[in-house]
């Protein structure tokens, strides 16, 4: 998985060195707001959603259809309740590096504002991992948090001149936790602000 992202890294920004000249393409920094939840498949634990901020960088190629990978720093956050056990909580913060791959279509394309869909898989691998626990007994640790996330996109967008705004669900595909009979995906909401620099 490391060697995938960091391999896709290489060939986006390879890509984005001799694309000056495509039409339609631009590319810039964003940075934006993460609201997301841990879900599990027990019924007597309730999830809280969490939030937290992310920034990065994307390209964008294309007109009409367009295909847009990102290269963003970001941060998954939740909370885990124990119904059975009043006072058993389990927060956890996972970074990552995710590539998002989206393919777009601009739905109403004007002079200085278009509207836009947009939808595609994003690989994340993560960097760090934080699980604080209080009054819960074998409560997942850190190490059983697998360093591969892969989830599915999509979402709609404004550019206004050189600004572009998303805002995107984010659903998780695989079970995130290594623990047997124990399934763990994040679901997420983002918004998020970029500048075209060119």
């Amino acid at each position: 998985m490391k060697k995938l992202i960091l391999l896709s890294t290489a060939l986006v920004f390879g890509i984005m060195a001799h694309a000056q000249m495509i039409p339609g393409f631009s590319i810039g920094p964003k940075v934006g707001a993460s609201f997301s939840k841990f879900t599990t498949d027990e019924n007597q634990i309730t999830e809280e959603m969490k939030s937290t901020f992310h920034f990065g960088a994307f390209a964008r190629f294309g007109k009409k259809v367009y295909f847009q990978p990102e290269l963003v720093l970001m941060s998954r956050n939740g909370i885990l309740k124990h119904d059975d056990f009043p006072g058993s909580t389990t927060t956890l913060k996972v970074k990552s590096i995710d590539l998002p791959l989206l393919l777009g279509v601009k739905v109403l394309d004007l002079k200085l504002l278009n509207v836009r869909a947009m939808a595609g898989p994003v690989a994340s691998m993560v960097i760090n991992k934080t699980i604080t626990t209080e009054n819960w007994e074998n409560a997942i640790q850190k190490d059983d948090i697998r360093n591969a996330l892969w989830g599915l996109q999509f979402g709609a967008g404004v550019d206004l001149l050189v600004f572009t705004v998303d805002l995107r669900y984010e659903l998780g595909l695989n079970n995130i936790s290594e623990l047997e009979n124990f399934d763990l995906k994040n679901n997420m909401f983002t918004v998020s602000l970029g500048w075209k620099i060119l």
